[in-house]
C-alpha cells in the first residue's frame, strides 16, 4: 500500500513539472479582448510580412538604414531594418545583435549590466512617430535563461531619453524549465501593457488602456521581436 502511494505521489510530481502554467495571477492583460490577431504572409513570390492588430510590417531589408545613424555601435551583427505601418504611420525599425561591450559607456538596467562582456544583446532602434518625430526609442534585450523564464525575470528595456518600459520574459504559455513559447512582457509605469510570443505560432496582447502614441511604440517593438 505504501509503495503504491509513493509511486502515485512521484507520478503526480512528475506531471506537475511539465504541465502548462497560466499567465500571472491577477494579470488582466491576457484576455481575448486584448489579443491581436497575427497573420504571417510569406508566399513563394513575395517577401515575408506580418500583420498584427492594425499594424503591418514591411519586408526585411538586410543592412543598416542610413536614416537611423547609429554611430555608437561598432560591431553590428546580422543587421536588418523594416517599417511598421498603420493607417497614418510608417515607423522605421533598425535591428541587430551586438556584444555587451558596446554599452560599456552607456547606462543599463541591472538585468543587462550584470551580463558578461562577451554576451550578445538584441538591439532595435525605433525612429520617432509623427506626434514626436525627434524622440527615438531603443530596445535592448538579452537572451534569458530558462530558469529566468520560469519566474518572469527582467530581460531588457525599451527606452527613450525621457521614459523607460521594462521588459520581462516568461514561459507560462508553454512548460516550465524550457525555452518553448517564450513570451516577452512590456511593463509601463508598473503595469504590464503588452506581450508578444514570437515563433511559428506568434501571439500578441496589447492593453486597451494605453494612449495611441504609446501603442505605436509598443507595436514597433513587438514588430522587432516578430521579425528577428
Amino acid at each position: 500500500m505504501r509503495i503504491s502511494l509513493l509511486l502515485g505521489g512521484l507520478l503526480l510530481y512528475g506531471c506537475s513539472m511539465v504541465k502548462k502554467t497560466p499567465a500571472a495571477a491577477g494579470n488582466d492583460l491576457y484576455t481575448a479582448a486584448q489579443e491581436w490577431k497575427v497573420q504571417i504572409n510569406d508566399g513563394w513570390l513575395s517577401a515575408k510580412t506580418i500583420r498584427y492588430g492594425n499594424y503591418t510590417t514591411s519586408s526585411r531589408r538586410n543592412g543598416m538604414a542610413a536614416e537611423t545613424n547609429i554611430t555608437f555601435i561598432k560591431a553590428a551583427e546580422n543587421p536588418f531594418n523594416f517599417y511598421v505601418k498603420d493607417s497614418s504611420e510608417q515607423i522605421l525599425v533598425q535591428c541587430l545583435r551586438t556584444p555587451r561591450a558596446t554599452f560599456a559607456d552607456r547606462p543599463l538596467p541591472a538585468a543587462l549590466a550584470q551580463e558578461p562582456t562577451g554576451a550578445r544583446f538584441f538591439y532595435a532602434l525605433i525612429n520617432g512617430i509623427q506626434l514626436h518625430p525627434l524622440v527615438r526609442w531603443e530596445l535592448i534585450l538579452k537572451d534569458p535563461h530558462y530558469l529566468e523564464l520560469n519566474d518572469n525575470k527582467p530581460a531588457g528595456i525599451l527606452r527613450s531619453p525621457e521614459e523607460d518600459i521594462r521588459i520581462t520574459a516568461h514561459n507560462r504559455m508553454g512548460i516550465v524549465n524550457a525555452y518553448e513559447k517564450a513570451c516577452y512582457e512590456f511593463h509601463y509605469r508598473g503595469a504590464p501593457v503588452a506581450a508578444v510570443m514570437p515563433g511559428a505560432q506568434p501571439r500578441v496582447w496589447v492593453s486597451n488602456r494605453i494612449t495611441q502614441d504609446v501603442e505605436k511604440i509598443l507595436a514597433a517593438a513587438i514588430g522587432a521581436l516578430l521579425m528577428r
